[in-house]
């Protein structure tokens, strides 16, 4: 077994931690492209939920069936609006995890290997 010099050690540390990223990043792009094929359900909440949220306690006026309906279709709208932000949000993360890891690990590596065959 050859010993490794404290630069060695460096080089294949960075280069492991460098994959991991590259290799987390790939995952949760996989994760995030798949997120739009896949269809997804959005809470929809029911006209006594809304009724009991937006009922003035001591009055007994009645919450117009319109004003009701159109709680729900906003709600929905809302949790669809930031279910895609949150998609888009886990594919820029992931893509910047494989811009940056790709990088630093083939710049290590590439210096390990340069090592390995004698051509500092």
């Amino acid at each position: 077994m050859r010993n490794l010099s404290l630069r060695q050690i460096y080089l294949y540390l960075v280069s492991f931690v460098a994959l991991m990223i590259l290799v987390a990043g790939l995952i949760q792009f996989v994760m995030a492209v798949a997120d739009f094929f896949i269809p997804q359900t959005y809470y929809e909440p029911g006209p006594a939920e809304i009724y009991s949220r937006y009922k003035i306690p001591d009055r007994e006026t009645e919450i117009p069936k319109e004003i009701i309906e159109q709680q729900i279709q906003f709600e929905k709208e809302q949790a669809r609006r930031n279910f895609l932000a949150s998609r888009y949000s886990n594919l820029r993360r992931a893509l910047a995890y494989v811009l940056v890891g790709l990088p630093v690990w083939m710049y290590h590596w590439m210096k390990i290997q340069k090592e390995a065959t004698g051509n500092s």
